[in-house]
């Protein structure tokens, strides 16, 4: 009997180990990608008509404006893996392939965004943290 709860308590450990492990792992990627800001589709790809997306929240969720040339989308997103999903405020909730191939470029593909490349939109404010 003693060998058995050995047992279990060694595979809850390795269990506890990698569920531990994996969300770090997650935590890190989100941070890498940093989708908050606004991204610019890259210069030369695509049709040439301007085109961005602005996103606000925590690292995983939050609201986003989507414009493409003259038109405004705004929604909720998520990222759940790798795919992001845009939820427009009338409509349906579209899914994107996210690759992040350097910090401050990305990559989505999906239905009216087909393999395109968006590289965030520098700008010159340098944000303020309050010390703790």
């Amino acid at each position: 009997m003693m060998f058995y709860l050995l047992i279990l308590g060694t595979v809850a450990l390795v269990v506890l180990r990698w569920v531990r492990a994996t969300k770090r792992a997650r935590v890190e990627w989100l941070r890498a990608v940093n989708l908050i800001g606004r991204w610019e589709r890259q210069p030369g790809d695509g049709n040439g008509e301007a085109r961005s997306i602005t996103f606000t929240g925590d690292l995983a969720s939050g609201k986003y404006a989507a414009k493409d040339g003259d038109a405004v989308e705004q929604g909720d997103w998520v990222l759940r893996g790798h795919m992001l999903t845009l939820t427009p405020g009338e409509g349906d909730a579209a899914e994107f392939d996210l690759r992040l191939f350097q910090p401050g470029k990305i990559g989505l593909d999906g239905p009216g965004r087909e393999r395109e490349i968006y590289v965030r939109s520098s700008d010159n404010v340098i944000p303020l943290r309050l010390r703790r």
